[in-house]
């Protein structure tokens, strides 16, 4: 039996887009940027919050979760710190305001700067590392990233 190269391992481990970071129970979680609709239903004003980071190449990744037959989608802020061009993703968005440039989350305030990202701008290995660090990678098959 051949063995495969290194690069052919890393191809199978890395992900090429947000759906194949899922690979184990994806019935049950679902990764996507979010709609129009669901950005605007986390609209509201927030000027003259204390911004923590600025974040370019942003955009807000849902992670759509079905547990016990209900639904639930957490969304989540993706981008560069514009101050070292580290990749983060953030806890959970709480709200965001386009006009001011600002996204709540539980935790923090941030700055978004510029329009939103693409999926093929997003660090996918970020994304890998967080689903990791917050536990959700071995049930959901995520490849084993870690930061």
């Amino acid at each position: 039996m051949k063995k495969d190269t290194v690069e052919e391992q890393l191809k199978q481990l890395l992900p090429e887009s947000l759906d194949d970071i899922v690979r184990e129970n994806r019935d049950k979680l679902r990764l996507a940027l979010a709609t129009e609709a669901e950005l605007k239903n986390l609209q509201t004003s927030l000027s003259g919050a204390s911004v923590r980071h600025s974040l370019t190449q942003w955009d807000i990744l849902m992670l759509h979760v079905t547990e016990g037959g209900r639904k639930v989608s957490s969304p989540r802020l993706i981008g560069k710190l514009s101050e070292t061009g580290e990749s983060w993703m953030t806890s959970h968005v709480l709200s965001i305001d386009t006009e001011h440039g600002l996204v709540q989350t539980r935790n923090s305030v941030y700055r978004i700067v510029g329009p939103r990202a693409e999926e093929k701008d997003l660090d996918l290995l970020r994304v890998c590392g967080s689903l990791n660090e917050w536990g959700l990678g071995q049930r959901f098959g995520v490849p084993p990233i870690f930061y």
